[in-house]
């Protein structure tokens, strides 16, 4: 795959994911590998990736996050509210349908990172910036291998509002921060990304300060 398409056509896939297509856990094995290339804070390299396939583990998370998200948003699914040809519309039924299905993609992968730096007053900026500095490189490192072998995938955080149940769940130590959830499947036949539309550069880059042209 050419490598600026790679990069700008790298996107979200949930309505996209084939859930009757089995995942090759040998594959996404690859793409972990490839994760790991990653920068991170002092290459200390404190990861782990859970990958789960289990029926009964997903169906778990899977209320969870179901839970998660009817919390958010007052107890009922709310995309059929929303004009269906909006921007918006169109991003909630994608993200309902997400909440409805979870349990049926084929993968979920949480990567975990154990965190090491001392802490002092007041660097919660410096600390925040430094662990999530530590996984997300990698979780995008993921993203695009699985783009380049027919996968899809996108970030999600609610099961994070069932942070300590997962980690039950899970056996994740106490020491190990739960960065996000991937739920990986391949993508439909025949579905190809194309580039999103984004804010031009120059209505988001300044020089040399907040106010510079």
């Amino acid at each position: 795959m050419e490598i600026d398409h790679l990069l700008t056509a790298t996107r979200s896939a949930r309505r996209t994911l084939d859930l009757d297509s089995p995942v090759d856990l040998d594959e996404i094995r690859d793409c972990l590998r490839i994760a790991l290339h990653a920068a991170n804070g002092s290459n200390q390299q404190n990861w782990r990736w859970l990958v789960i396939v289990d029926d009964t583990l997903r169906g778990a998370i899977a209320e969870l996050y179901r839970s998660a998200y009817l919390k958010k948003v007052g107890g009922q699914m709310v995309a059929s509210f929303i004009p269906a040809g909006s921007a918006e519309g169109r991003l909630m039924s994608s993200t309902e349908w997400l909440v409805e299905n979870l349990a049926n993609v084929p993968a979920l992968v949480i990567p975990c990172y154990e965190p090491t730096y001392p802490r002092s007053d007041g660097d919660e900026s410096f600390y925040m910036a430094t662990l999530y500095g530590s996984i997300f490189p990698a979780v995008w490192n993921f993203q695009l291998a699985l783009h380049t072998r027919g996968y899809g995938t996108c970030i999600t955080t609610l099961h994070l509002d069932h942070e300590q149940q997962v980690r039950e769940l899970l056996g994740i130590p106490d020491s190990f921060v739960q960065g996000c959830l991937l739920p990986v499947g391949r993508l439909r036949a025949g579905h190809t990304f194309s580039s999103g539309p984004r804010r031009d550069v120059n209505e988001v880059v300044r020089i040399n300060g907040w106010d510079g042209q």
